[in-house]
């Protein structure tokens, strides 16, 4: 089995300095003895691995589809899982992913039982959209993943439509027209737009270290690629949204103390992500959410060894820390009205897109 195959588990808030945590059956059994629980959230990447095994898996079947690892925990210590990849797919293929999630934990989990307080997502298997859309979704899910979405967006949008200005300048651009949309600037969508919006040619690729050659390219595969058409905009937008909810999801879930009802007794969570895109992996070992203010979820960690010496990450830096700054001193608005920002402003970038394309907009 090629080790870039197998099933992944992020841990999205950590400290400052500490190394990536691994997942293993001794670190959740230590968990569990510490009177905590871990919590694996299944991305849609490693659902659709579960798609792929045979009515009556064997270990040997798990294995060639990457997802030993994930056996090996439900068998040796005490998790639970949750299928939220689910709710990346089209509605059509919301029941099958379902019944193999169902048949993994049935072959692999002995013993295992449904959470009583378990959410089902509602879907029509008789529709014929082929992707999710983001207009279509409820209120809920819009604000949950729109200030991402639109924050994606927008890095496609200014890549494209202000290609002449430098590339300090469109990320400057990138970041006042966030805060004139939505008024609030998320740490990890500010860090993917200073990956976005950096110009190197061949040469200069060939000079970096090859960790931080990685690590572009992955932020470029996963977050800020450039398309040709507004729909594969729309649905890499979405994407990279879901990849980010994932992580803040983990994070919101463990700062909220969500527990387990086990019958007799409820038991707190440390929610862990399960993926097996190794892009994202990756990243989030040099790019994570830190502890800070008594709260996880305020600061974000990040990798800047040899970037600090450059001049366009001076630039960048110093562009975000004096507009941040004094959005600090000025204080900030209420979020009230947050949804209605994230609607309009996704008809606007939407729009701007299609008109740079030079596309109708659908």
């Amino acid at each position: 089995m090629r080790e870039n195959y197998e099933i992944r588990f992020i841990k999205p808030c950590r400290h400052r300095f500490e190394e990536h945590r691994d997942l293993t059956p001794q670190y959740a059994r230590n968990v569990f003895a510490s009177g905590r629980m871990v919590q694996i959230n299944l991305d849609n990447c490693s659902i659709q691995r579960m798609e792929r095994l045979p009515a009556s898996p064997s270990r040997s079947d798990a294995e060639e589809v990457g997802l030993l690892p994930l056996v090996d925990l439900l068998t040796q210590a005490p998790v639970c899982l949750t299928a939220i990849g689910v709710n990346e797919m089209p509605e059509n293929k919301v029941a099958f992913a379902k019944t193999a999630y169902e048949n993994f934990c049935a072959s692999f989990w002995p013993g295992h039982r449904d959470d009583v307080e378990a959410t089902q997502r509602p879907y029509d298997p008789a529709s014929t959209a082929k992707n999710v859309s983001f207009s279509k979704l409820n209120d809920g899910e819009r604000l949950a993943y729109g200030c991402a979405y639109v924050s994606l967006l927008q890095m496609q949008n200014i890549a494209r439509r202000y290609s002449q200005l430098l590339p300090e300048q469109r990320f400057e651009c990138y970041l006042h027209s966030i805060v004139g949309m939505l008024d609030i600037v998320n740490a990890f969508e500010l860090e993917l737009a200073k990956y976005a919006f950096w110009s190197l040619n061949a040469t200069e690729i060939n000079q970096l270290p090859q960790s931080l050659q990685d690590r572009r390219r992955d932020i470029h595969q996963n977050f800020t690629k450039l398309w040709a058409t507004t729909e594969k905009c729309r649905l890499a937008a979405f994407n990279g949204a879901m990849d980010i909810f994932w992580l803040n999801g983990a994070n919101f879930a463990d700062e909220l103390g969500l527990t387990l009802d086990m019958g007799f007794k409820r038991v707190p969570l440390e929610n862990w992500v399960g993926t097996t895109d190794h892009k994202l992996f990756r990243i989030c070992k040099d790019i994570h959410s830190t502890f800070g203010e008594g709260s996880q979820l305020k600061h974000l960690a990040v990798s800047r060894h040899f970037l600090d010496d450059m001049t366009y990450w001076k630039n960048v830096d110093g562009i975000a820390h004096a507009i941040l700054f004094y959005r600090r001193r000025a204080g900030y608005s209420g979020v009230d009205n947050l949804l209605e920002r994230i609607d309009a402003s996704v008809k606007y970038v939407e729009q701007e897109l299609a008109e740079v394309l030079g596309q109708s907009l659908q």
